[in-house]
């Protein structure tokens, strides 16, 4: 950000206009760190003249010797994450602090633009975040998982007996238990993973075992439509470096879907080859092929397209499968088959 202090009047009028529709902090030093602006929204500017007035009592020594650290180095912009007491009550605020370096057209630096965020509602809405998984896992999810254990009992026999009428019934029940345990699942999975933006643990592992372990563990799901999937290996495919059980949700996700989209009586198709040292995996439904403006925007966040063949946000999966897969550095896509149906493909490097 390239900036000239010899205009200080038109800097003051222009940051003043700024702090008008800005709740943060705004401060702006010379590069001596005396205060050229300060918009007082957090910290009272009373008898303050430099930076370290002004934040004197939320640093301690070895934050203040970063500062003077990062004057004297490269770098154009340092964070840090503090507390502060609010001016008013004395409570304690949690604020992000950047400080960034302003230079002038020669490159040289001239001043320091220093912004205090204040971070309190992030955190609430965190803490929100946090209550809402509680509230899936242990209010919603466990009596989701009960139903499902004695609607399978059921099926079996094990208590009795069941008329062919009860017993259509009963499989209806089962699935709609199952489905709306696929979806709680993909809630949690999307808000944990914006929770606790957990590190990949990452082993060597043949994707085509675990497509075949998963295929295997889904075969109840296949069955209720009379489906079932082929999978084709072409050629010799190389071991992928990936998080095992986070792969795996990216997998049941795609295949469950491709079955939610494709008829009675139909063939999912896996096809898996490797090129270049790149293993890529195509998952080809049976369904009705969408619109290109569905097929642009199929994983975002919430896509809603609740017309004859789709269901309302079913794209949250897509999107879990998408975070999952670019955490991996690979990426996913879709694209319409020819003749009828959705194709959609992923990319992960090869061992």
């Amino acid at each position: 950000m390239n900036f000239n202090f010899t205009h200080s009047d038109l800097t003051k009028q222009a940051f003043s206009m700024i702090s008008k529709y800005c709740d943060d902090e705004i401060i702006i030093t010379n590069e001596n760190f005396d205060i050229v602006f300060h918009n007082s929204k957090l910290i009272n500017n009373e008898k303050k003249s430099s930076l370290f007035d002004v934040i004197d009592f939320i640093l301690n020594n070895d934050i203040k010797k970063n500062i003077l650290d990062f004057r004297n180095s490269e770098n154009n912009h340092i964070f840090f994450k503090l507390i502060i007491k609010d001016n008013k009550t004395f409570d304690d605020i949690p604020v992000n602090l950047h400080i960034c370096k302003l230079k002038n057209s020669k490159n040289k630096v001239v001043g320091y633009c220093v912004l205090i965020l204040d971070i309190i509602q992030e955190i609430r809405n965190k803490i929100q975040k946090a209550t809402f998984i509680d509230i899936i896992t242990h209010d919603l999810k466990n009596p989701m998982r009960a139903n499902i254990r004695i609607l399978e009992l059921l099926l079996k026999d094990k208590m009795g007996k069941l008329e062919n009428n009860t017993r259509i019934i009963i499989k209806e029940l089962l699935n709609s238990c199952r489905f709306m345990n696929y979806m709680a699942d993909n809630l949690l999975m999307k808000y944990k993973n914006e929770l606790d933006n957990n590190e990949l643990q990452k082993q060597k592992y043949s994707i085509v075992k675990l497509i075949k372990e998963i295929c295997n563990k889904l075969s109840n799901i296949l069955e209720r439509k009379n489906q079932s999937v082929e999978l084709i290996i072409n050629g010799n495919i190389s071991d992928v470096d990936i998080d095992v059980k986070e792969m795996t949700k990216v997998i049941n996700n795609l295949i469950i879907n491709a079955s939610e989209q494709s008829m009675e009586n139909s063939k999912i198709t896996i096809q898996v080859e490797n090129k270049n040292n790149i293993v890529n995996v195509s998952i080809t439904d049976c369904g009705y092929s969408s619109k290109k403006e569905i097929i642009d925007s199929l994983f975002d966040e919430y896509l809603s397209c609740s017309n004859k063949f789709r269901k309302v946000g079913f794209s949250l999966e897509l999107y879990n499968c998408r975070k999952i897969i670019e955490a991996h550095n690979g990426c996913i896509s879709a694209e319409n088959k020819s003749n009828k149906g959705t194709e959609i493909i992923f990319t992960l490097p090869a061992f």
